[in-house]
């Protein structure tokens, strides 16, 4: 997305994109959508650094200091920071080593009668919506059952889908399943319109029913 609008502005051949990331792959379950995007860096001249993490900035001399002690310098530096869980969770006393455990498939806590779901949990899945709402719709189903009786709900799977922006209008998906087998599956769909127009139709659709706009 930066090179796409570095180049609408004509100022992308005065500019060099780094990506630097913590992990081999771009996305570590699915091995072709990891190929398709270094494929796709290559083609923009956006060098990739995998298997580094920006272990600080000294924005004085406007350096990025790496896991390895190296050190790259910056104009602008666009970051992810740390994830952990909100200062009020933590204060809560529900977290061990962190996170708030729970039973991977129930989202149930050690509390009774209390679940925890997204980026609090201790569920090794993505800190993402799509996977939050999936949990979320494991436990209103068994909050539905403890008041109505009826089937217990099936076991969170830890699927959902991610959306990767490749510019002119395209994007692609990747859907991740991690918990129904015995190893964790990633599919991808290459990038086209129609998934853009997918993904703005989702995007849509939660806006209206969560917020009523």
């Amino acid at each position: 997305m930066l090179h796409e609008y570095l180049k609408q502005h004509g100022t992308r051949d005065a500019v060099q994109i780094t990506l630097i990331h913590p992990f081999g792959a771009p996305i570590p379950p699915s091995p072709s959508a990891s190929r398709v995007l270094v494929h796709a860096f290559a083609e923009r001249s956006i060098k990739f650094m995998p298997n580094h993490i920006v272990q600080a900035l000294d924005p004085k001399r406007k350096v990025a200091v790496l896991d390895d002690d190296s050190e790259m310098p910056y104009d602008l530096f666009l970051g992810v920071p740390k994830h952990r869980v909100p200062d009020v969770v933590a204060k809560s006393g529900m977290t061990e080593r962190g996170w708030i455990s729970v039973d991977p498939e129930t989202l149930e806590t050690p509390y009774p009668g209390v679940y925890a779901v997204g980026d609090v949990t201790n569920v090794p899945a993505p800190k993402a919506g799509m996977f939050a709402e999936g949990a979320a719709r494991v436990v209103g189903e068994s909050l539905i059952r403890q008041v109505k009786g009826g089937e217990k709900p099936q076991p969170y799977s830890g699927a959902g889908s991610c959306y990767v922006e490749f510019g002119e209008e395209k994007v692609g998906r990747v859907d991740v399943d991690f918990f129904s087998g015995p190893t964790v599956k990633g599919e991808y769909l290459g990038a086209s319109i129609d998934i853009a127009r997918e993904k703005r139709d989702l995007a849509a659709d939660r806006i209206k029913r969560w917020f009523g706009t």
